[in-house]
């Protein structure tokens, strides 16, 4: 128990750096939600996207596409990072992961996160990268009409105030690029020191 809300209170402190800027215009209520995707994640002390290499002179298209990419990248950090503290809390799904070749959920549990990818059979492997191609090509395919990130079809949640909705969108988006940064160096530093992040600290 101590374990969890010491790792709750380390991701929740982290997250108090990415902070998004207050709502610069009162709340609207609207039939029809648009924002404006340049406004989003934005971070003090800029006004604004900060663009030192010039990567956006090449057009809007350009930037939907690294905004997708980005979006869709954070998502997966933040999930990637859940799964590489959980089970060095304890918290391991009961059971074989596979019943043929006799593997439990808990031996792929032990190790770092890229010893863990040794543990599951090549079928499992193959089985997570199909899982995986569907969502992407079918299930939550990214349509061209919606705005960047809009993939989960009727059921998404969608905020009908610009304001609120750009709060929403900015704390994704800041989530999502801290899960990134906190997922490489978690793995980083497994292959440095063997040790996982809960292990680091004593625990």
């Amino acid at each position: 128990m101590r374990q969890t809300l010491l790792a709750l209170f380390l991701l929740f402190s982290s997250a108090l750096g990415f902070l998004p800027l207050p709502p610069s215009r009162p709340l609207t209520s609207l039939s029809a939600v648009e924002v404006n995707q340049k406004n989003i994640g934005v971070l003090r002390p800029f006004s604004g996207i900060y663009d030192p290499l010039n990567l956006m002179a090449d057009g809007d298209e350009a930037f939907r596409r690294r905004r997708i990419s980005e979006i869709k990248h954070g998502r997966v950090a933040m999930v990637a990072v859940i799964g590489n503290l959980a089970p060095q809390l304890g918290i391991v799904f009961p059971g074989y992961i596979s019943t043929s070749e006799k593997v439990l959920f808990s031996d792929v549990a032990t190790g770092n996160s890229f010893t863990a990818l040794t543990k599951i059979p090549l079928f499992g492997v193959f089985q997570i990268l199909v899982f995986a191609g569907l969502m992407e090509c079918w299930t939550w395919k990214q349509e061209k009409t919606a705005a960047p990130g809009d993939v989960g079809g009727d059921d998404w949640v969608r905020y009908q105030d610009v304001a609120v909705k750009e709060e929403k969108l900015t704390k994704e988006l800041q989530n999502g690029r801290l899960a990134m940064l906190a997922i490489f160096g978690l793995m980083v530093q497994e292959q440095l020191n063997g040790k996982g992040a809960i292990e680091m600290l004593g625990f």
